[in-house]
């Protein structure tokens, strides 16, 4: 079965693509020749491909490695936090309430607007949900990868706890990560998964329109998937449909990951690349 690693907000669509064929090609490391032409399959010109590979490594989202006398990738950064955990087994298990949330509170002036703006940023991308404003909270302390160091002088940042009873802390949780809003949007995932399924009419082929398929049916609920926080069950609402979502994705790999990795190893088999490394299937 193919994996595909979550990758980052919707507004940023085009770099999921990357992971995606990190885990339909299920290899930590990519030559990047071979992730040029596949990107090309999923309708990026090469100039695209290339810029994007670039921009993502300046973002810190993949990292260059010496292949022979070419040059590959590896994912780097939260990308590759997330590939390992899926190489290492899936997500870990649900944790327990533990009686209060870690919290950062912040205090930016409109003048520093450009760091407030990237510590909220770098919070979001590491699982920190929005309370209120100058108010982020997580399950546990995450503070050391934030640019904390990087604080203006005026700035005033405050690492601390949020004592919350399991009611308030749901109710909260509720709040911070948009849970309802989620919800939404990942029964309609899963509903429009089901209706695709069914209405294939025969076996996909190993070929570019297969891997474009799988692409486009689950690039957008993969990236969605990253938006939910790890939370105990308790924390979110009644019918939370991620299990549902998630039963989708996998009836999706089911059909569609092996034809899309031989066609994938195939193209790959064109280029000097690191031997496959099998990835567990999404829990």
């Amino acid at each position: 079965m193919s994996q595909i690693v979550p990758s980052e907000s919707p507004g940023g669509r085009s770099a999921s693509l990357v992971p995606f064929l990190f885990g339909v090609a299920r290899r930590p490391e990519l030559p990047g020749a071979g992730l040029v032409r596949l990107l090309g399959d999923l309708g990026l010109t090469p100039a695209a491909a290339r810029a994007l590979l670039l921009r993502m490594r300046q973002e810190g989202k993949l990292a260059s490695v010496r292949q022979g006398r070419g040059a590959g990738y590896r994912l780097a950064g939260e990308y590759g936090r997330r590939f390992e955990r899926v190489r290492a087994g899936g997500r870990p298990p649900a944790p327990q309430w533990p009686g209060a949330f870690h919290a950062l509170l912040y205090q930016v002036p409109e003048s520093r607007r450009a760091f407030r703006d990237a510590l909220r940023r770098s919070a979001v991308q590491l699982g920190y949900g929005l309370l209120q404003p100058g108010v982020l909270v997580a399950l546990d302390d995450r503070s050391e990868h934030l640019p904390l160091g990087e604080a203006p002088p005026d700035a005033l940042l405050l690492v601390t706890r949020l004592p919350l009873d399991e009611r308030d802390a749901a109710r909260a949780a509720r709040v911070a990560w948009d849970l309802d809003a989620l919800a939404g949007t990942y029964a309609a995932h899963a509903s429009a998964l089901r209706t695709a399924l069914e209405a294939l009419p025969e076996p996909p082929a190993p070929d570019a329109a297969t891997l474009r398929r799988y692409a486009g049916l689950l690039k957008a609920p993969m990236v969605d998937t990253l938006s939910s926080p790890r939370l105990p069950a308790a924390l979110f609402p009644p019918g939370w449909p991620l299990p549902a979502l998630w039963a989708g994705i996998r009836a999706v790999q089911d059909v569609y990951g092996g034809p899309a990795s031989r066609y994938v190893a195939d193209v790959l088999g064109t280029f000097a690349a690191p031997a496959a490394t099998t990835l567990p299937p999404t829990p």
